[in-house]
């Protein structure tokens, strides 16, 4: 018997099947995001599942009895239910339409106390921000239930409308400290609890719905796990098969978490703090400018062909600190650490003696020094980092993180969402250090970059 993970990201829909903790199987299925005017960003559920749907029926068409089924989901999605009509638009974390609620918000002392009780940074993509900017819509009152992806699909496959306590410390409006939806904030909203999703622990299951279970040929008996939110998963996984609390994720955006065992705030409301289990919060900072950063260079400086087939002869025709150049990323506004979402990025310190691999050597320093900005304000824990995500395919680019951290790199299969939540509903015993590969920090190299970072800190703060 096998049991399948279900990670749907912002971008693809992985599920993964695994026998023990062992990886079988699996199949990913890219998902479809709507950009419209004035900041809307959203996606279909409906859709969502339908593609969940085929990918267990591959499964099943392979022979393989699925015994147990998980969901990961990205954080920070909200729909509001109006006649039960809601499986068109779920707003994503991308979605930007609060900025002016935002904007103004921050200013008042309520921004801060909000951000305590919740460890949901203010800004444009939580769920707390975007009910707040409807709140002025004429439809507002009309609705009848606000939910994310997380509960959508659980009611889906179980008939439970639930949301665990992972992703609801992303909502904006769960208490952290007291793991209920906040009296307070729900007030300032004007909305009634009842019309928000029951709270569950992340270790909840209940039974797979039986018309569910028929049309999908599979067991009736299959146990759904209610699972956590992805980015919490990928620490966890990263401790569990890599054996450091340390993660640097960097795919179309980045992040640099911490695995902790208390509650870890910051005073200007700058980093994140999420519930996993009963036993860890993850504590963090997410980037909007990861990959997406060179594949918008790959557009403008490389005639279209990607810029990753580049780096080899652009790193040995600029040196380290890329001639002077630095490069601020912030080309798709910025989360943490500027908390901006009409953030801009540009090149500094450029002389007519630069050629063009030095801007395009910066970028990939930008990208890195802002990150580690973002680990200094929650202080990673000193064993090394595992990296992970589509930036560190490529050697150089994990080579180049391990140089800037100064810290060894981890790289391995086993630091995906996915398998942090097999071993969320079935704790190991111990860590289970698995197959992975190390990247050495040179302190040559390290101490180099740490002059050029704190002159990329001094053009940083003329952006905070």
């Amino acid at each position: 018997m096998y049991r399948l993970a279900i990670d749907v990201g912002t971008t693809n829909i992985k599920l993964s099947l695994f026998e023990k903790y062992q990886l079988i199987d699996k199949i990913e299925i890219r998902i479809e995001t709507q950009y419209k005017e004035f900041g809307k960003v959203f996606q279909n559920p409906a859709e969502i599942l339908q593609h969940i749907k085929s990918g267990i029926k591959k499964f099943g068409e392979k022979g393989i009895e699925i015994e147990q089924i998980s969901f990961s989901t990205a954080m920070h999605s909200i729909m509001p239910v109006i006649d039960t009509l809601y499986d068109e638009e779920m707003f994503i974390w991308l979605d930007t339409q609060a900025s002016s609620f935002v904007k103004e918000f921050k200013k008042e002392e309520l921004a801060n106390r909000f951000y305590q009780k919740t460890g949901t940074p203010i800004h444009e993509m939580s769920p707390f921000s975007k009910m707040a900017f409807m709140k002025n819509k004429i439809w507002f009152k009309e609705v009848k239930k606000w939910i994310g992806l997380k509960e959508y699909l659980m009611s889906a496959f179980t008939g439970q409308e639930v949301i665990d306590y992972s992703t609801a410390s992303a909502t904006g409006l769960f208490n952290i400290h007291e793991k209920k939806w906040d009296e307070e904030i729900l007030d300032f909203l004007e909305i009634e609890k009842e019309k928000l999703a029951e709270l569950v622990d992340t270790d909840a299951y209940y039974v797979i719905k039986k018309e569910l279970a028929d049309e999908l040929f599979i067991s009736q008996d299959i146990l759904v796990y209610i699972g956590a939110c992805d980015g919490c998963l990928a620490s966890y996984a990263s401790y569990l098969g890599n054996g450091t609390m340390n993660t640097l994720t960097i795919g179309t955006s980045g992040a640099v978490r911490k695995l902790t065992k208390k509650i870890e705030l910051d005073k200007e409301g700058k980093t994140f703090c999420y519930y996993l289990n009963k036993e860890y919060w993850v504590v963090g900072g997410a980037s909007n400018n990861g990959g997406q950063v060179l594949e918008w260079a790959s557009d403008v400086f490389c005639q279209n062909q990607s810029i990753y087939e580049e780096l080899d002869q652009i790193f040995k025709l600029s040196p380290i600190g890329s001639n002077g150049v630095l490069f601020l990323p912030y080309i798709a506004g910025e989360r943490a650490p500027l908390w901006n979402a009409k953030a801009t990025g540009g090149f500094k310190k450029i002389s007519i003696h630069n050629k063009r691999e030095d801007l395009l050597r910066s970028l990939s320093e930008g990208i890195l020094f802002n990150l580690r900005y973002i680990s200094e304000l929650i202080n990673l824990d000193t064993r090394e980092i595992s990296v992970s995500g589509g930036f560190f395919d490529s050697p150089i680019l994990a080579t180049l993180a391990a140089d800037i951290f100064g810290k060894n790199c981890i790289q391995s299969v086993f630091s995906e969402p996915s398998f942090g939540l097999i071993c969320l509903i079935e704790p190991p015993k111990k860590s289970i250090i698995l197959d992975q590969k190390r990247i050495f920090t040179s302190l040559e190299n390290h101490l180099k970059y740490k002059n050029i970072y704190n002159m990329f800190v001094e053009e940083l703060k003329t952006e905070l």
